[in-house]
């Protein structure tokens, strides 16, 4: 039986069930065996086909048998327990609750120690769960990403609705949406921190680059729609709302920034001071 016509999904889980095993992260495995990690991870999900000499490399850094991963003949003992344990268990919570409590606790987790530094375990461990059961919901840890990223983006636009709903101006709705975007909160600041783990990992993962895009996408809408309701009213007529959307969006990243990293002396106050004066040539935003 050639590559091609092993069944893909098998061999893939049984490459799933070596490298789990192994007390190294996945970056450092796909490193030890030369592979990019990111091919690493589409393997483990079964999106891309393994070749030989990958399998082989696999075998050799795992210490199993080349024949185990391309045919699951015979289990290494080494392995027959966390087979075991990979199956999934009777779960207490029904499916989607279990998902949004994962989705919110892997979110923290990455927020607060950085997407490399949070394993399976610590999500299972911070759900009361089985790190099986998070593989169940997330084949690699760049899809666990991808999902905190639209939490946050959900939460942010939670937040902008409660904000602007509020209020029936278009210049009272910029002010606040300027205050919406500010590093204050322990929250804030994990939004943040999603939001700036995911701009790096999209420059090697075009999967995560299209999420990354899709919700930028949907905050500079906002922007452009308020700026847009303030002209209807008569401010700003002489601007261009897509290009004073991004000029501020570009603007709010940037500071962001600074802030989050300490890489200068920009405060909150200042941020906020940068933001309003933005908008005042064309808008005249009073503070």
């Amino acid at each position: 039986m050639t590559t091609d016509e092993r069944p893909a999904e098998s061999v893939n889980s049984r490459v799933r069930l070596a490298v789990r095993a192994m007390p190294a992260t996945q970056r450092e495995f796909a490193a030890k065996i030369g592979m990019e990690e990111t091919a690493l991870s589409k393997a483990l999900s079964g999106s891309r086909k393994l070749r030989d000499r990958e399998l082989a490399a696999i075998a050799r850094a795992a210490k199993v048998p080349l024949s185990f991963l391309k045919f699951g003949t015979p289990v290494p003992a080494s392995l027959a327990r966390a087979q075991q344990a990979a199956r999934p268990r009777a779960d207490s919570l029904e499916p989607e609750r279990r998902r949004a409590q994962i989705v919110e606790a892997t979110a923290r987790l990455i927020a607060r120690r950085g997407l490399h530094n949070v394993r399976i375990a610590d999500i299972a461990d911070a759900c009361q769960t089985s790190s099986a059961t998070v593989h169940y919901h997330f084949t690699s840890k760049n899809e666990a990403l991808r999902a905190a990223l639209s939490h946050y983006s959900d939460r942010l636009h939670q937040r902008l609705d409660d904000e602007l709903g509020e209020v029936s101006d278009p210049r009272e709705k910029l002010r606040r949406l300027i205050d919406v975007q500010l590093p204050v909160s322990d929250d804030d600041i994990d939004e943040w921190s999603v939001w700036m783990q995911s701009w790096i990992e999209a420059l090697f993962d075009p999967d995560l680059r299209q999420s990354q895009m899709m919700a930028y996408r949907r905050w500079r809408n906002t922007v452009v729609q308020l700026i847009r309701d303030c002209q209807r009213i008569g401010y700003g007529s002489d601007a261009d709302p897509e290009l004073l959307a991004s000029k501020f969006t570009s603007l709010v990243d940037g500071l962001a920034i600074q802030i989050l990293a300490s890489t200068t002396d920009m405060t909150v106050s200042r941020m906020r001071d940068l933001l309003t004066d933005s908008f005042r040539p064309h808008l005249i935003l009073n503070r």
